[in-house]
């Protein structure tokens, strides 16, 4: 602090006059830097905007429904951005299942809050981010849908990459519950992977209305997972 108040001094003095080239050239950059990250972080924004847009506009019209100015009203952007971050409509169209499905197979595999977690508790966290996730994305609900207007190839195949990985998510759980004795040690694990897999898919479909014979609840949520993972733990040993 006496170095800066002593320097300030000498400056005012005029004694220093050789550091303030450096100084402002040292200015200029710290400018450049912050301009560039405000303006990285604007464009992030700016992109989340559009996708969130997009994917509601197509839930809504489909595909070919949603127009590039639809969507940009939706994001309460230009037209002109819109095609700053995309190339066209197709290019929008494939970022936005991409994003859909790829933040769908994040609630399968963060474990950011279940690392002190028995593998049953995992599941079910996993299982309800999955579910919430869900009935919170209308794009996704489209697809699930198999509405005709969200319909377009290569949809099926990242829907089928997503549970494939969903599916070796859970068995990595229940295998670990079988190393640590919190599973029965009878469990057939490609089968009680599929059962959780069965019950994911089950309350998802109940959580946007496929399934309308029984709505969907957090109570029906919570009873389902309950009956499953007693299936699943291990029994106390008989003395």
């Amino acid at each position: 602090m006496a170095g800066v108040l002593c320097f300030g001094a000498a400056a005012r003095r005029g004694s220093c006059p050789a550091i303030f080239p450096y100084l402002n050239i040292l200015c200029k950059l710290v400018k450049l830097i912050l301009m560039t990250c405000s303006s990285i972080s604007r464009d992030d924004l700016q992109r989340r905007r559009i996708l969130d847009a997009a994917g509601r506009c197509i839930a809504k019209s489909g595909f070919k429904g949603a127009t590039v100015d639809e969507i940009a009203s939706a994001a309460s952007l230009s037209r002109p951005l819109i095609y700053k971050h995309f190339d066209g409509k197709e290019a929008l169209i494939d970022a936005v299942l991409d994003t859909t499905f790829d933040e769908w197979l994040e609630t399968h595999a963060d474990s950011s809050e279940t690392g002190e977690m028995d593998c049953l508790a995992q599941l079910g966290s996993k299982i309800r981010r999955s579910v919430r996730f869900a009935a919170e994305r209308p794009v996704l609900q489209s697809i699930l849908r198999q509405d005709p207007r969200v319909l377009v190839a290569g949809h099926a195949a990242s829907f089928s990459r997503c549970h494939e990985l969903s599916l070796k998510r859970t068995a990595a759980l229940l295998e670990a519950g079988l190393r640590d004795g919190e599973v029965r040690a009878d469990l057939d694990l490609a089968n009680a992977s599929q059962a959780v897999e069965m019950v994911l898919f089950a309350l998802v479909e109940r959580a946007i209305g496929i399934r309308a014979d029984y709505p969907f609840s957090e109570d029906l949520m919570e009873s389902s997972l309950e009956i499953l993972f007693d299936g699943l733990r291990a029994r106390p040993s008989r003395a």
